[in-house]
């Protein structure tokens, strides 16, 4: 397809960061999977534009994510009386392949949340969602039209629109933090969690200092990759962007740092996958910190005592990094679906979710940063965006590294990478024996992903 091979953010950034001075107050995804329908009233309600439509909306979240989505959908009724929205929303476990499930048998929402990676790839594989320049009177121009074009446009069709600016940070409860005697105010560094995490467990077994499942130890890996390298972890060329020493170097930090207790076992851990906010440990203040999306903060917070202090910084950044492997990109995006029998009320409703104050003010950061100028602005007034998230996007925007290519993101070989991971975190490999599993296993993957699609 006819899409750049390299983003850049500089325009998205100067625009954002810009707008994002100043910005003063306000407050891992869960839940059970729960279907609402808002009923929107019927044609013979006040204000009523047409006739009676039925739109499902799906996304994944947490309980603070799902009940502003839901006080937005209440709030609607307003400006469609005629449209019912049935809510289709759950925890982050499992949606994705619901979602894919979906799309290919054409039963999917009308509306749904997707996550940057699933996007690349099904874009390659169908015309599942319709191009909102040309489905109805969608208002794009809020949007900074750089940071659109290199998440949302494909072949030229605008398939997707972001909903909101998410930066990759670590996350502290800082009133514990305090309490333990760890820094807040540092440039973190892979040494500084190491010695940091096992001074902390060394000092009580029952704490470790970093909150994390398969998922996020896979991200701090790439992440390290990045660094060592400064190039893309998957080339455009479809091989592997690193070497077996830049590997075996990553996989022994991991494995020393999972010995010291820097992490909590990943048996323990994984039991909250996609859900860390439900984690015990984190709940009981028994970890500190976590390294995470800046729109996951509302549910991490909410989850611990009223006045807890939750502050954000930078990831941890290897002294000598050739790229700083900081991620900057959408939260998540909006599309609809193809298969939509409403598209252009489905248009409508998305436009009224991303454009209109009120329905700003409502969402506040539950989704990250909005992304449109005046959404984010009626949010700030309002005090509705958590100075923490403001705070890691301003960081992620002046420290933003290479951007992922799709093949970077894709699902195959992700979960080539995850189950590596788990085998060097569970002692079932040795670095240098994860090394060259991976190689190998990216190689071949690789290669047959390359015969797919060209």
């Amino acid at each position: 397809m006819g899409r750049k091979k390299v983003w850049a953010l500089g325009l998205a950034m100067a625009l954002l960061l810009a707008l994002l001075n100043g910005c003063s107050s306000g407050g891992n995804e869960a839940a059970n999977n729960t279907s609402t329908s808002v009923n929107n009233g019927s044609s013979e309600n006040a204000g009523d534009t047409g006739n009676p439509v039925t739109l499902r909306f799906s996304w994944w979240g947490g309980e603070d994510r799902h009940a502003a989505t839901l006080e937005a959908i209440e709030a609607y009724k307003k400006i469609a009386p005629n449209v019912t929205i049935e809510a289709e929303y759950q925890g982050f476990d499992g949606y994705e392949q619901k979602i894919k499930t979906q799309l290919t048998s054409g039963t999917s929402a009308d509306i749904m949340q997707l996550d940057l990676p699933w996007v690349q790839e099904l874009v390659t594989k169908g015309d599942f969602f319709v191009d909102l320049k040309t489905v109805g009177d969608f208002d794009a121009t809020g949007f900074d039209p750089t940071f659109l074009d290199n998440f949302g446009v494909y072949d030229g069709k605008l398939v997707a629109v972001p909903t909101g600016v998410n930066a990759y940070c670590l996350i502290i409860n800082k009133t514990l933090a305090d309490q333990l005697g760890i820094p807040t105010d540092i440039q973190w560094d892979w040494d500084t969690l190491y010695e940091q995490g096992k001074k902390l467990h060394e000092a009580d077994s029952g704490k470790y200092l970093l909150l994390a499942d398969h998922a996020a130890l896979t991200q701090d890996f790439r992440t390290m990759l990045k660094q060592r390298t400064g190039e893309q972890w998957i080339k455009e060329d479809y091989t592997v962007g690193f070497t077996k020493e830049d590997a075996v170097a990553s996989f022994e930090w991991l494995q020393k740092a999972m010995e010291a207790g820097v992490y909590q076992p990943l048996g323990e851990a994984d039991l909250f996958f996609g859900k860390l906010d439900q984690n015990p440990k984190w709940i009981n203040q028994e970890m500190p910190m976590t390294t995470s999306m800046s729109s996951t903060l509302p549910t991490l917070k909410t989850v611990l005592p009223e006045g807890t202090e939750i502050v954000t910084a930078l990831p941890a950044i290897a002294k000598d990094a050739k790229n700083t492997g900081v991620v900057v990109r959408p939260s998540q995006l909006f599309a609809v679906s193809q298969k939509s029998q409403h598209q252009e009320e489905a248009v409508k409703f998305l436009n009224w979710l991303m454009n209109d104050p009120e329905a700003a003010v409502i969402l506040g950061s539950v989704r990250s940063i909005p992304p449109v100028k005046s959404s984010q602005q009626a949010a700030v007034e309002a005090g509705k965006i958590d100075p923490a998230i403001t705070n890691a996007v301003e960081l992620g925007l002046e420290n933003a590294g290479l951007v992922d290519n799709s093949i970077s993101n894709n699902s195959e070989v992700a979960k080539i990478l995850e189950d590596v991971i788990q085998k060097v975190s569970y002692n079932k490999a040795t670095p240098e024996q994860a090394a060259d599993e991976l190689i190998a296993s990216l190689t071949s993957k690789l290669a047959e992903i390359k015969d797919r699609t060209q």
